[in-house]
């Protein structure tokens, strides 16, 4: 304990005491309100977070810093849960074995994915805290008690079986991941106790076990209403857009997160992300702790401890093949599971030095696991485990920088909305970003402080269908169905004025008044372009050149992001001018335009005094070797 309750005052000193975005964003206010988040929903997460923030609200603890502490908190507890499972697994006697669980919690302390998800409002630390439950019911499976009798000895047994049910389906509940241990566990029962199956007793149990906590998926359909998740139900118009209708069809795909799964690479996407594992562990652990992942599994082997072994060593290979199939973009954090296990090793590594690697064959393994060596060779070993304890000291000093500006993140996000609220937008607008994890700030506002709750924050994806695929149609989709609601943007996003008109606000906000195309263009010229047509363009001259505007038609989407160039010649053929730019910018490329829509291409093109441009060519290149998108069109100016 004493090691968890360190771990975890280390981790309060830099926690953020406000709002976050992203997750832990969105999180800080499902919670207060014991309302949902997203897929999965994680009950369990949302029932204990919203109890510790209502517990801490009366003593002034505002509900995003009391969220983030918890995290800090099951950071500390999952530290203290290791300890004890790697001095039950570790061999050697009980001073090394202390030494080893204690090197195996500063590793996993010291994890930079683990520390990154203890300062703030996530499930990682919870999931960690679960699955280490797991692990240490099926451990004291292993350690059967004395028992009177048979019977006595089945009771035990199966309740104790019910106890790993009961562990491991909370874990399910909490993060769909954990079904990957359920066939390692299975096999760890058959090799502790092969006839476990065949005793009636054990399946009246762990039946109800096991089933017990998935109960906790009820919560989903009784707090997905407007009252207790109302941004699942915001205003669109005169409709709602509800994202969970809660029927049985939602219900299935909400629990088992297929309505926001962003799939799964096939095989060539699967290996080309084997070198950025690969990275990964080297950053994680350096040379030196990779050679003690290797150790401590050679220890299993070497005590033949195959139990553990497969129920470790299984657990991880089939979370680390997920990781390298599932298609996700913080797919980082998947990988907390298996970093866990590898600081189970690099104890069990240091428990084989601590007994010099010393066995005996021909005994079974608890008396193998104790056998000591000698004092002089054990001193030494005992010294050398010591010794390891700088490399997780210096994997804690090497990432502190890296955690440095998450105060500094808390405070922006917070200014950053006091500053949109403060724009005066109208008070049923809808508020437009780009970016989720920057518009739920929003609904903390709302639903926790109770700040701008008229307004309607919109993002893409925001829900599974077209109307929300990217930033185009969800601004296209609140100007369609908001109705009398004015739409802004929360930000800058140069590129969208070839798609819309935006009329600048109080900055940071910009209102979208509609389309950009609202009238024909000065010269039509109607030319196919490969997938568009040039319909034609505006010509207006300016300061020092001319200013361009080219009218596109979608009829394919482009593949990918070109960027226009406008040159201009005089009678001798000669160039006089050029200007290239990317229409779309960052916000609204080429690859995101959409079939059927008008786009306003604009280009100022400097002069030389005295050039009298006569033709015009209009193109579209992409990439380095600058590859047309077809063959550049070729117009004459006008007088």
């Amino acid at each position: 304990m004493l090691a968890g309750a360190v771990v975890a005052g280390l981790l309060f000193r830099d926690v953020p005491f406000d709002l976050l975005m992203g997750d832990a964003g969105e999180f800080h206010f499902a919670a207060w309100n014991w309302g949902l988040a997203h897929p999965t929903g994680y009950p369990l997460y949302m029932l204990v977070g919203g109890a510790w923030q209502h517990l801490w609200a009366p003593f002034g603890l505002a509900p995003a810093a009391s969220l983030n502490l918890l995290s800090a908190l099951f950071a500390g507890v999952a530290t203290a849960l290791l300890f004890l499972l790697v001095a039950g697994w570790a061999p050697g006697p009980p001073p090394v074995r202390r030494l080893a669980a204690g090197l195996a919690a500063a590793f996993f302390a010291a994890n930079p994915t683990f520390r990154s998800q203890s300062f703030q409002a996530e499930v990682y630390t919870l999931q960690a805290v679960l699955l280490l439950a797991t692990f240490l019911a099926a451990q004291r499976l292993a350690s059967p008690a004395e028992a009177a009798s048979m019977d006595a000895a089945r009771r035990w047994q199966a309740r104790s079986i019910a106890l790993i049910a009961f562990v491991w389906a909370l874990a399910l509940t909490h993060h769909a991941t954990s079904a990957l241990l359920a066939l390692p566990l299975l096999a760890y029962l058959f090799l502790i106790t092969p006839t476990w199956w065949r005793h009636g007793i054990t399946w009246l149990w762990s039946v109800p076990a096991g089933l017990a906590p998935l109960l906790l998926y009820l919560y989903v359909p009784l707090r997905s209403g407007p009252g207790a998740s109302p941004w699942y139900h915001q205003r669109l118009g005169d409709g709602v857009l509800t994202l969970y209708d809660g029927s049985w069809q939602a219900f299935w795909r909400f629990i088992t997160g297929q309505s926001i799964s962003v799939g799964f690479h096939d095989l060539g996407g699967t290996l080309d992300n084997v070198p950025a594992a690969l990275v990964l562990w080297l950053r994680h652990f350096e040379w030196t702790g990779l050679v003690l992942i290797v150790t401590g599994l050679a220890v299993l082997v070497r005590t033949r401890n195959w139990p553990v072994l497969v129920l470790t060593l299984g657990y991880a290979l089939l979370q680390q093949l997920f990781n390298l199939f599932y298609a996700i973009g913080d797919i980082f954090v998947y990988y907390i599971p298996v970093y866990l296990m590898a600081c189970v090793w690099i104890g069990l590594a240091a428990g084989g030095i601590g007994t010099a690697f010393r066995s005996q064959p021909d005994q079974p393994p608890p008396e193998r696991a104790t056998a000591a060596p000698p004092a002089a060779s054990q001193t030494w070993s005992i010294l050398l485990i010591v010794a390891l304890y700088v490399l997780p000291f210096q994997l804690w000093a090497r990432y502190n920088a890296l955690f440095e500006p998450l105060q500094a993140e808390s405070a922006a996000a917070r200014a950053k909305w006091e500053e949109i609220l403060a724009a005066g937008a109208p008070a049923d607008a809808i508020l437009v970003s780009n970016d989720r994890n920057e518009i739920v700030p929003l609904f903390y506002f709302q639903f926790v402080e109770g700040r701008g709750r008229g307004h309607t924050g919109l993002f893409p994806l925001i829900a599974p269908d077209d109307r929300f695929a990217d930033i185009g149609t969800t601004v296209q989709t609140a100007l369609d169905e908001g109705g009398d609601q004015p739409v802004y943007l929360v930000k800058s996003m140069p590129g969208l004025e070839v798609r819309f008109r935006v009329e600048p606000r109080t900055p940071p906000l910009e209102e979208v008044m509609g389309p950009a195309v609202a009238a024909t263009p000065q010269h039509t010229v109607a030319l196919a372009y490969g997938p568009l047509q040039l319909v034609g363009y505006d010509w207006k001259k300016a300061a020092g050149g001319v200013e361009i505007t080219l009218f596109w038609q979608v009829t394919e989407t482009p593949a990918t992001d070109y960027t226009t160039t406008v040159q201009l010649f005089n009678a001798e053929g000669e160039k006089v001018g050029q200007d290239d730019r990317r229409p779309g910018g960052d916000y609204y490329p080429s690859s995101l335009w959409k079939p059927g829509e008008m786009l306003l291409d604009r280009h100022v093109v400097p002069l030389a005094p005295g050039s009298e441009p006569v033709t015009m060519l209009a193109g579209m290149y992409s990439g380095p070797g600058a590859a047309l998108l077809a063959p550049a069109l070729e117009i004459a100016t006008p007088n």
